[in-house]
């Protein structure tokens, strides 16, 4: 009874861990554009058990005029949606616009969306417009709303690049580029391993304003210039008001200016710590000219703050503090990857072995998006010989770990028809009968028709180029050069393939 009650239990832990299997909602390019998206997502209603995920394969989408209103910003409305890319260098959503400001410029715009999820994608803001005091183009704003997760996420844009203004954020991996204040506003953000690269020389990367409990929390980023001159010139942040950012393990590649903070903004901060900061070579950054006393240029705050940290101060801004709130939100159990599938071909199909926690498998035809499937196996119809598949296996938040191991397509198992241990059809041979005959040293394939259907057959090199075709009559190999091919034969909906060997 005890060995029951605990195989039970095992079965129900089992299941309960097992994500549901489910396709992507929607792919731009595919089954529409952006738009399109937007409002299938809309319509869809998604709620925290009923996910919808967008997949943009790789190339560059300039939204300006897709989504975008009349200064090109987009607004991006309903919560629970996934939005997932195939890669962050070659998946690209941009935009273009004809004005500055914090408020109007985003590439993305999140209203007051919760539970997001993005991965491998790069959000780009184009917009060189300007004014004499400010050139504030915005590559994705939050403007509240809470849980939003960010997984190899490249923002890329000049002054505020990354607009916050409350609610949770966690975000893994990825990069964010700018001049000045490109990652501002308020809320409680987590940052594990994102990289920061200051394009200009002399300016600021946060600008915290009215942070919640916590504030911008960085924690093995690493700090880069885009250009060497630009090094020991820019600040770790000013305070727009209030400010709370906190440096934790940063690997330093480029260097602040000595002071590290700037000495005002609006108002003084009210938390300004860095802990054990390195440079490119792993080396402790001398930080003993670090400010300690600030004051509001605005509002005629001053604050003098311990600055340089040790252990004890770090320690309590771990993630689960910063982030868990009353709920114990844990998003990066949420970014965990599903290992990649071990593939093989099998007769004209790709299969590998089934994985519980993969939510759907995405097929890469020579490294472009083919489709996506709940099974473990895809159909080789219509894909041509050599060609490299690999497979992809999506979270439960849709997002793709590393690709398989790469097979080329050969449709069937190769082998001599005649040592009859080709990869033989049943039904199928019905309709394409191998007679076997050898005139000349010429393999002979005839192919009868019945009266219920026209056949179509087609032969392919091992290159993928179709080189003979016929349909509704007998067909041979004479002719056709010795080697192995590939023989498609169509009757009706149903197709079988075969490899033969022409001697």
């Amino acid at each position: 009874m005890k060995k029951f009650v605990f195989c039970l239990l095992v079965a129900l832990v089992a299941s309960a861990s097992a994500v549901e299997k489910k396709k992507i909602d929607f792919v731009v390019g595919v089954d529409g554009d952006f738009k399109a998206a937007i409002a299938a997502a809309s319509n869809s209603k998604p709620s925290a058990s009923n996910r919808f995920v967008i997949f943009f394969p790789d190339g560059e989408y300039d939204i300006t005029k897709v989504t975008g209103d009349e200064h090109g910003k987009t607004v991006f409305s309903p919560s629970h949606v996934s939005i997932v890319g195939q890669s962050i260098d070659k998946t690209i959503i941009s935009n273009t616009t004809d004005t500055e400001g914090i408020g109007t410029t985003a590439t993305l715009y999140f209203p007051k969306n919760s539970d997001m999820y993005m991965q491998d994608i790069t959000l780009q803001n184009k917009s060189t417009y300007s004014t004499e005091n400010a050139a504030r183009q915005v590559a994705l704003q939050q403007n509240s709303g809470d849980k939003f997760i960010y997984k190899n996420v490249r923002l890329l844009s000049g002054q505020d690049t990354y607009y916050t203004k409350s609610g949770r954020a966690y975000w893994e991996g990825g990069e964010i580029d700018g001049t000045v204040d490109f990652i501002c506003g308020g809320g409680d953000v987590f940052f594990e391993g994102t990289r920061l690269v200051m394009t200009r020389n002399g300016g600021y990367i946060t600008a915290s304003q009215n942070p919640d409990n916590w504030g911008y929390v960085f924690n093995n980023t690493t700090i880069d210039v885009s250009n060497g001159s630009y090094n020991g010139t820019f600040y770790l942040g000013r305070s727009w008001g209030n400010a709370k950012v906190v440096f934790l393990n940063t690997k330093m590649v480029a260097q602040p200016h000595p002071d590290g903070w700037y000495k005002n903004m609006n108002s003084a901060p009210v938390i300004y710590g860095e802990y054990n900061s390195r440079d490119g070579n792993g080396n402790l950054v001398n930080t003993s000219s670090r400010r300690t006393y600030f004051d509001g240029s605005k509002d005629g705050s001053t604050a003098t703050l311990k600055t340089v940290w040790d252990a004890n101060d770090a320690a309590k801004y771990t993630l689960a503090n910063v982030l868990g709130g009353s709920d114990s939100w844990a998003p990066n159990e949420l970014t965990v990857q599903v290992e990649a599938p071990r593939i093989e071909q099998k007769g004209a199909e790709i299969v590998w072995a089934d994985n519980e926690k993969a939510r759907y498998w995405a097929v890469f035809v020579n490294d472009q998006y083919q489709t996506n499937v709940v099974s473990p196996s895809f159909s080789l119809e219509g894909v041509a010989v050599g060609s490299k598949v690999t497979v992809r296996a999506a979270n439960s938040m849709g997002g793709l770990g590393d690709y398989s191991n790469e097979v080329v397509s050969t449709d069937a198992v190769i082998a001599d028809e005649d040592s009859g241990s080709a990869n033989d059809s049943t039904e199928e041979d019905a309709a394409a009968k191998n007679d076997g005959k050898e005139t000349a040293g010429i393999h002979l394939v005839e192919i009868r028709p019945d009266n219920s259907a026209a056949i179509r057959v087609r032969f392919f090199d091992t290159a993928g180029k179709l080189v003979r075709e016929t349909i509704g009559r007998p067909v041979s190999t004479n002719g056709l050069s010795s080697g192995i091919y590939v023989l498609q034969v169509r009757k009706g909906p149903a197709t079988f393939r075969k490899i033969v060997r022409v001697k």
